[in-house]
C-alpha cells in the first residue's frame, strides 16, 4: 500500500485515497478523496499491519467500482468487478440469466441491500447486486492466459525451466484443439467437440505411434484448464471433456534394466565414454540412489553431504517444485554414487535447471551405444531397476517408497527411516564389488 492510503483518524486506521482524474465525477459524485474506516483501532494495531491488509481489500473493491462506472471497460473486467462488488456487499454475484430464475425472496433481499445509504443511486452497485453484467465469453485463444492467472501460486514455486515446460505443454494442447475445432468460446464447446478432440489424438496413436499416455495428457490439459477458469470466473460450464481419455493410457510404462544388463552393458569399459563428466556421473548417482535425474542435477552445495558420518544427499524444494510432496527425502550415498558425488561437491552447474538438456544428451548416448534393450527402456529405467533391486534385497516396502519419494498412502510421522538403516540396505545392492571380491582381485 502507498503511505497515503492509510491514515490515523479519531483513533482508527482509515483508508484514504485520492480519486484518480479518469474516475472523478463518475456516479454523480464530485469528492476528491475516498475515506473509509478499516474499523481497526490504532491502539490495537500500532504499526498498521492488520489495517494495511484491510485497506488493500478496500482498495481492490474501490478500483473495481471505478472501473464498473467507467465506459469502455472490457466485458471480462466488468464482470469480475461486479463479482468483487457483490462480495463486498455480502452477496454472491448472479448473472442476468440467473437473476430471472431466482426466488422472489432472494430478489427482495437484494433490493433491501440497495436501500442502505446511497447504494440504489450508484449504477455499479445496482448492477453488482441485481446482476446487470453478463458473464464474459472466453475464447479458446485466451484459455491459457486465463488459466495461467489461476496458477500464480504454483508457478511461483517453479524454476524457470519448469515454467517453460509447463507452459509449452498446455499451449500446445490448446493450439491442437483450435486447429481441430476452431477458435470457439468456452460456452460454445460441446460434447461433440470434446469427442472429436479425443478422436484426433486416438488417430495419432494409431497412425504415428504416439503413446496413449501422451494423448491423454493433452486431453487432461484442456479439461483441467477449462475447469480452473470456469471455477475462477463462475461461468457455469458443463464438463464436456469428462470421460474422453483414451483407454490403454499406461502403455508408456518403462521397463526396468536387469542387474546383469547394468553391470555388463552400461558399466562395461568405455560404455559411458563420450559423455561429459557431469552427465556420466549423474547416471552413476541414479543407479545407486534411485533419485530422478532432475532431482540430482538441481542439488545445491548445501544439500550434498559427502563428508557426513553417513554420506547423503537431501532432495528438497529449493527454488523449484518437486514432483510430489513425498519427494522431499534424504538418500544415503554408497558405492558409485558416493564416488561420483565426491567429484561434484558443488552440484552439477552444467545441467542445473536444465533437466531436458540432460535427458536429451543421455538418451542420444544410450541409443547410439545400444544400451537400451527395448523401446520401453530409457535412462529412467535405472530408477525402476533400483526399486526392483531393493525388493530383491527384501527391503521393507515403506522404506522403498521413502527412498523413491513415493506416497505410502499413510500418515507420515517423524523422520521415517534413519540414514544408517537406509544405508545398510543400499550397501547390499551397491553395484561396486563386495569388499572380499575386491581383496581377491587385488
Amino acid at each position: 500500500m502507498q503511505p497515503d492510503y492509510l491514515i490515523k483518524r479519531n483513533g482508527f486506521w482509515q483508508f484514504r485515497r485520492r480519486v484518480p482524474k479518469a474516475y472523478q465525477g463518475l456516479g454523480g459524485k464530485r469528492a476528491k478523496f475516498v475515506i473509509i474506516s478499516t474499523k481497526i483501532k490504532v491502539a490495537d494495531d500500532h504499526k498498521g499491519s492488520k489495517a494495511a491488509r484491510v485497506a488493500a481489500r478496500i482498495n481492490e473493491q474501490q478500483e473495481a467500482h471505478w472501473r464498473s462506472l467507467a465506459s469502455g471497460t472490457p466485458a471480462k473486467q466488468r464482470y469480475q468487478d461486479a463479482v468483487t462488488l457483490a462480495r463486498a456487499h455480502g452477496l454472491d454475484y448472479v448473472s442476468p440469466a440467473e437473476a430471472v430464475k431466482a426466488e422472489i425472496s432472494e430478489l427482495l433481499a437484494r433490493i433491501e441491500t440497495l436501500k442502505l445509504g446511497e447504494r440504489k443511486a450508484d449504477p455499479a452497485i445496482v448492477d453488482a447486486v441485481l446482476g446487470g453484467v453478463e458473464k464474459p465469453r472466453i475464447m479458446l485463444s485466451d484459455l491459457f492466459a486465463e488459466f495461467e492467472q489461476t496458477q500464480r501460486t504454483a508457478l511461483s514455486k517453479m524454476s524457470s525451466d519448469q515454467v517453460r515446460k509447463w507452459r509449452a505443454a498446455k499451449q500446445n494442447a490448446v493450439a491442437k484443439l483450435i486447429e481441430q475445432r476452431g477458435n470457439k468460446a468456452l460456452q460454445d464447446l460441446t460434447r461433440a467437440d470434446a469427442v472429436a478432440y479425443a478422436d484426433f489424438w486416438e488417430g495419432r496413436t494409431i497412425a504415428e505411434g504416439i503413446s496413449a499416455s501422451s494423448a491423454n495428457k493433452n486431453i487432461s490439459h484442456i479439461g483441467g484448464m477449462i475447469k480452473a477458469v470456469n471455477k475462477r470466473l463462475a461461468l457455469g460450464l458443463d464438463n464436456v471433456f469428462a470421460g474422453t481419455r483414451l483407454d490403454g493410457g499406461r502403455d508408456g510404462k518403462r521397463s526396468p534394466f536387469t542387474v546383469r544388463h547394468i553391470r555388463e552393458r552400461i558399466l562395461a569399459p568405455k560404455a559411458l565414454d563420450g559423455l561429459n563428466d557431469e552427465a556420466r556421473d549423474v547416471i552413476l548417482v541414479v543407479m545407486e540412489t534411485g533419485a530422478r535425474p532432475s532431482e540430482i542435477v538441481n542439488l545445491s552445495k548445501a544439500r550434498i553431504h559427502v563428508d557426513a558420518e553417513v554420506p547423503f544427499i537431501r532432495i528438497q524444494a529449493e527454488g523449484r517444485l518437486l514432483k510430489t510432496e513425498h519427494s522431499e527425502r534424504d538418500i544415503p550415498l554408497v558405492g558409485l554414487a558416493l564416488e561420483a558425488m565426491k567429484r561434484h561437491r558443488n552440484g552439477f552447474p552444467r545441467y542445473f535447471d536444465k533437466g531436458s538438456s540432460l535427458s536429451a544428451t543421455l538418451m542420444k548416448h544410450f541409443k547410439s551405444r545400444g544400451l537400451l534393450p527395448t523401446p520401453k527402456h530409457s535412462v529412467y529405467s535405472l530408477r525402476h531397476a533400483f526399486k526392483d533391486r531393493l525388493k530383491a534385497a527384501e527391503c521393507p516396502e515403506e522404506m522403498i517408497d521413502e527412498l523413491m519419494g513415493h506416497s505410502t498412502g499413510k500418515p507420515r510421522y517423524g523422520d521415517g527411516y534413519g540414514l544408517q538403516l537406509k544405508a545398510r540396505y543400499l550397501k547390499t545392492i551397491a553395484l561396486t564389488p563386495a569388499a572380499e571380491d575386491q581383496a581377491q582381485a587385488a
